[in-house]
């Protein structure tokens, strides 16, 4: 049974329930450790992150819920921070926040231009992940493509974060093969050579599991063809829900598990007593 979940999102942000409502989910699903993790606040206008002005109420959130909560489950303050391409790096509110966190997530979200309100998302809509492409890459959707794992790798390896977040977002809109096929040699060698700077790291990587519970048919992050790949690299991983409402908390975990085992991993890593752990798999 797997034990932990540290991507948990709230009413923060555009999670569903409150964070006192996802704990208490957790405990009921017999998790030992939970990590809380907001979608940082963004430099531009959007509706999907934390609000600045919040961040305190956040932080303080947590550290009241860790008291009330100790007896029944270790509590872990995170956040999802986003890495932007066309920067190569975080926010510098990001840069302030980071020790004041327990661990941290980091992923990528957005393509092309991130200095103005005009912003262009991976994973908002198929429409407006194709208009980013166009926009900011007249089309190519491989150079973007390349951009895009050449900034995961960039970003693990500046930052080295606790986690690394869904590294395969960009197929979520990717049905019928629209913008790649994940069959394809280029795609493949890209992504080795991506997974090849991340085993560089101490970063581990997330088997996320909430894909299909808001898009159905993508599966989980990474594919599973990675996952084996990540394998041969000894890249360490821990599990996430990825979790916007109650009823995610543990989603897909069973299935997870049992892949997991199949592609030869035999622990994954778990935070105890607020120091990273190996926990064994099938226990």
């Amino acid at each position: 049974m797997l034990l932990a979940n540290y991507h948990v999102h709230s009413d923060y942000c555009d999670g569903k329930n409150t964070l006192e409502e996802m704990v208490q989910a957790g405990i009921a699903a017999g998790l030992t450790s939970l990590g809380l993790s907001s979608h940082f606040p963004l430099p531009f206008t959007n509706n999907w992150t934390m609000k600045q002005e919040k961040l305190e109420n956040y932080l303080d959130d947590i550290k009241n819920l860790k008291e009330k909560y100790a007896s029944q489950i270790e509590l872990y303050r995170g956040m999802e921070i986003d890495f932007f391409i066309d920067r190569q790096d975080i926010s510098d509110l990001a840069k302030a926040v980071l020790p004041r966190l327990d661990y941290t997530i980091m992923s990528i979200h957005t393509l092309g231009k991130t200095t103005g309100d005009d912003v262009s998302y991976i994973d908002e809509s198929q429409r407006d992940f194709a208009r980013g492409i166009e926009k900011y890459y007249q089309g190519d959707n491989q150079a973007f493509i390349y951009d895009y794992y050449r900034g995961i790798k960039n970003m693990v390896k500046t930052f080295e974060p606790d986690i690394l977040g869904h590294i395969d977002l960009i197929k979520k809109y990717n049905q019928n093969n629209c913008f790649f096929d994940e069959n394809d040699n280029w795609y493949q060698d890209t992504v080795r050579s991506c997974l090849d700077g991340i085993a560089e790291t101490k970063t581990r990587m997330e088997i996320n599991t909430g894909a299909n519970m808001r898009v159905p048919g993508v599966g989980r992050y990474p594919s599973d063809w990675m996952i084996s790949e990540m394998k041969k690299r000894h890249i360490p991983i821990t599990i996430g829900g990825d979790s916007h409402c109650v009823e995610g908390i543990v989603y897909g975990y069973n299935q997870a598990e049992v892949y997991l085992e199949e592609c030869g991993y035999h622990e994954y890593w778990i935070l105890k007593k607020g120091r990273w752990e190996a926990q064994s798999l099938g226990v």
